[in-house]
């Protein structure tokens, strides 16, 4: 039987479309481990420079996902930027759904 996941409809939509993106544990410590042993206070300025004003005890809530549902595009795509990675990696996309999307060797 499919997890329920698997059975999700891929829809390929803009960023500038979107409103939030879900947020999850797993995509939390994603997140952490993409950030390797970047202080938190280095990440929240970081961002800044992709013109993303989001405090470190933020993205702590992020990582711990304590009371934190969505994020926007914007921190999202500014979090990939600087953790150089790619979308479908930070928010853990199954390999089946990449290849739907059209993306190529994430992980």
């Amino acid at each position: 039987m499919a997890s329920k996941e698997e059975q999700s409809e891929v829809v390929m939509l803009p960023l500038s479309e979107v409103g939030s993106i879900r947020w999850t544990d797993t995509r939390g410590h994603k997140m952490r481990a993409l950030r390797g042993d970047m202080p938190l206070v280095t990440l929240s300025k970081r961002l800044t420079e992709f013109e993303v004003d989001i405090s470190r005890q933020y993205l702590n809530r992020m990582e711990t996902n304590t009371d934190v549902k969505n994020a926007s595009p914007k921190v999202i795509t500014a979090l990939c930027q600087v953790f150089g990675c790619t979308l479908a990696e930070l928010l853990c996309l199954k390999s089946t759904l990449i290849v739907q999307l059209g993306i190529d060797n994430c992980n």
